[in-house]
């Protein structure tokens, strides 16, 4: 798989990550297991500006655009359809046995797509 691909995958988890600390219900099940949610959230906010200086700057400005735009910048391929818009994918694209060895996006909608085999 490309690094830069592997990197984006692990930046989309930190910022599900980051989101789900955000919210009120988790932090009190959190606080209830006597643990910090400001610090784990501290410490996934570093993680994530160390993985930032990891990918290329034009890959994170994308990124970043698509999070912005739809929440979930990068999605799996799923039966041949990107998992964000549900947009069946070209069969050309779906067949390369190297499809994880570069970015590509959905024609549709632009999100970076990975497939999980």
């Amino acid at each position: 798989m490309d690094p830069n691909l592997e990197r984006l995958i692990s930046l989309h988890d930190l910022d599900i990550m980051i989101a789900d600390l955000s919210r009120n219900d988790i932090r009190k099940e959190e606080e209830k297991l006597g643990l910090s949610p400001d610090e784990a959230q501290k410490e996934l906010r570093q993680l994530r500006k160390e993985l930032c200086n990891k990918i290329e700057k034009r890959l994170l400005a994308r990124y970043d655009r698509l999070a912005s735009r739809y929440g979930n910048a990068v999605v799996p391929a799923i039966q041949s359809r990107c998992s964000g818009c549900l947009t069946r994918l070209p069969t050309a694209m779906c067949s390369d046995p190297n499809r994880n060895e570069r970015i590509r996006t959905c024609p549709t909608c632009g999100r970076i797509i990975y497939w999980a085999d």
